[in-house]
């Protein structure tokens, strides 16, 4: 590794009330994509900060666990006297509803765009977004993109509708790295698609990386001509929340450590994801000293342009 830059992670760092589907109360518990990817990216690269507006609170709600990682804190902006808090409740069909505790406009207050981010964090290495299509953020993204390192889109659900295509197209090409999962895909590009039609048609929407991830069957990445399955590594499952998240920031890490690379930056991103399933809650830091083995044993399956295009014929003949 030949640079200490800054890998930044923009997004909510959320304190949440977690209730159960069968009424118990998990109580509060630090979370958001911020946090997950951050944690999933600090396994492999070694200067992590998240940029996000936080509350007076932060350290007495995250109960230390930011700093226990080893995340910078410069760019936890204090925009109020509470963190993003939320009621998150689980509901027996697996879904789960979130509430913001503090309102709309607390959590509006919150949000930030690179051009919050503190000058002593740039240039970044790389930087992690999860973000809808806020005009503004976006508008901030382009002016400051120089100073942002490579870049990866990790797409917030709740704009993956194919209402919503036009705009999301239109910032691909400004981005390198493209995630989301294989339902946000669909929801995205047309219900029905295959994994391979999905990222067939985002790369030729103009993005440079896409990372689809498909849950418990892995991820399929592909860049250009190149294109893998990643499975995840065989560990323990305990609670899935994050797992995205984490996957996401181990992916960016991984690249930044091997710029170029699919199969590293795959491999870090399942082990990332697999430490951070394994239990409620953050892992403990010094479950990093797992984490290469993980990527290790990881199942990786290229496949070959002559197979893409023989199924490319059985598909539409």
């Amino acid at each position: 590794m030949t640079t200490h830059r800054s890998l930044l992670v923009m997004s909510n760092i959320i304190v949440d009330d977690v209730w159960l589907a069968d009424g118990a109360h998990r109580g509060l518990n630090l979370g958001g994509a911020a946090v997950w990817a951050a944690v999933g990216a600090r396994f492999w690269w070694p200067s992590v900060a998240i940029v996000a507006g936080v509350g007076d609170d932060l350290a007495q709600v995250s109960s230390g666990l930011l700093r226990k990682h080893s995340l910078i804190p410069d760019g936890e902006l204090v925009r109020a006297a509470h963190t993003i808090r939320s009621i998150l409740r689980y509901q027996s069909d697996g879904s789960r509803t979130e509430t913001p505790s503090f309102g709309a406009d607390h959590f509006g207050k919150m949000q930030v765009a690179p051009d919050d981010i503190p000058t002593q964090l740039l240039p970044a290495a790389a930087t992690y977004v999860f973000r809808d299509l806020w005009p503004e953020f976006w508008e901030s993204f382009a002016a400051c993109r120089a100073d942002l390192g490579t870049t990866m889109w990790e797409l917030q659900g709740d704009v993956a509708e194919r209402r919503h295509w036009p705009a999301i197209r239109s910032i691909l090409s400004s981005i390198d790295i493209f995630s989301l999962n294989i339902a946000e895909g669909q929801g995205l590009l047309g219900d029905g698609l295959s994994p391979g039609e999905i990222a067939t048609a985002l790369l030729a929407a103009g993005a440079k990386v896409v990372v689809l991830r498909m849950g418990g069957q892995g991820a399929l990445i592909a860049a250009g001509e190149q294109r893998l399955i990643i499975r995840p590594p065989k560990y323990a499952v305990v609670d899935v929340t994050g797992g995205g998240n984490s996957f996401c920031g181990g992916f960016l890490a991984g690249w930044a450590c091997k710029p170029g690379d699919l199969e590293h930056a795959a491999r870090a991103a399942a082990a990332s994801a697999a430490l951070c399933i394994a239990q409620y809650g953050l892992p403990d830091p010094s479950s990093a000293t797992i984490a290469a083995r993980l990527a290790e044993v990881c199942t990786v399956e290229w496949e070959r342009s002559e197979d893409r295009t023989v199924a490319g014929e059985a598909h539409h003949g």
